[in-house]
């Protein structure tokens, strides 16, 4: 968006950027796994495990390069983002899922990602190992369900990408654009190959500082309840994907902001680009004229779109387009 709001948006990504790449220690820099003695994701490991939210494979071993189970997976990243529902029905690991035993050691972490909201099937098999997409995917909705965070709509070209679902590519999109996640050798990700524990522990320790330090960091900018007039356009931006652009037209002033908080992609092929209205910055000052912003977003070609607000502000809409 083309006002002061964009600016402030701009500053905050360079802010969350800034956090990402300072280094933070959390306990002290003597490994607590004897093979990751020299590895590169040592230090990051060792903070999670100072921090309780993961743990070796032996007493001393933390098995960096093998295959996560999503067993593992979920402990890491219920742990690492610190998740907590915030409605229990009291309910068993067991009530939700077919093969998760109530005893077994990672039931609560099943448990807790169920009731926060985290779309897990009642057929999955905490054995089973967890393909980088997947993790990448549950890591993406995980913050997301921790609250709302601005990023920048650049489409990032991922080479074998063309086989992800819209929503994981979404995911990655998000993941790719905050820093979270960083592509490899002429833009790839193999997101089909099993994820590693020390790929997984590297991905939560830098979305849990993501989480601690960028999300709900302005929380009270959120403009209150208004019915706003929304409307969405396609155009082509590649092969394969259409670039949306979502226009408010009716916003109380050029100082209001507008982002796109999150995308649902539904069974035929609707997306629902789901964006928030941002207040004025504190004791600017703007002209009391009715203004219109823009936020941009990436879909897969053959979806129509539409826009709506984040719950508690209202919109009048326009028919879904191709």
């Amino acid at each position: 968006m083309k006002n002061k709001s964009f600016q402030m948006r701009t500053a905050k990504f360079t802010l969350a950027c800034s956090i990402l790449a300072s280094t933070v220690t959390f306990g002290a820099s003597a490994s607590a796994f004897s093979d990751l003695k020299g590895h590169a994701s040592e230090s990051k490991i060792n903070a999670l495990h100072q921090e309780g939210a993961l743990n070796g494979v032996t007493s001393d071993k933390f098995a960096p390069k093998s295959k996560l189970t999503y067993a593992q997976g979920l402990q890491f990243i219920v742990s690492g983002l610190k998740l907590s529902p915030q409605n229990t029905s009291g309910k068993q690991a067991g009530d939700y899922f077919d093969k998760v035993k109530n005893t077994a050691w990672y039931a609560p972490a099943f448990l807790t990602a169920k009731e926060s909201g985290l779309p897990l099937d009642r057929s999955i098999d905490p054995n089973a190992v967890m393909t980088r997409i997947q993790f990448a995917h549950l890591l993406l909705q995980t913050l997301q369900n921790k609250g709302d965070f601005a990023y920048t709509e650049r489409y990032a070209e991922i080479s074998d990408g063309g086989k992800l679902s819209a929503a994981e590519m979404n995911s990655l999109q998000i993941l790719v654009n905050t820093r979270l996640i960083a592509l490899e050798k002429n833009n790839t990700f193999r997101p089909n190959e099993p994820v590693t524990r020390a790929e997984a522990a590297v991905w939560v320790y830098d979305a849990a500082k993501f989480a601690k330090e960028v999300i709900n960091m302005d929380n009270s900018n959120t403009a209150p309840a208004y019915t706003y007039e929304a409307a969405v356009t396609l155009d082509k931006a590649a092969t394969g994907v259409n670039k949306a652009t979502v226009t408010v037209s009716n916003l109380p002033n050029p100082g209001y902001g507008l982002f796109i908080e999150r995308i649902e992609f539904g069974a035929d092929h609707t997306a629902v680009i789901y964006f928030r209205v941002t207040k004025p910055a504190p004791g600017s000052m703007n002209p009391q004229v009715i203004s219109a912003g823009t936020a941009v977003t990436y879909l897969p070609e053959g979806y129509t779109a539409v826009a709506q607000p984040v719950a508690g502000q209202e919109t009048s809409t326009t028919p879904p387009v191709r």
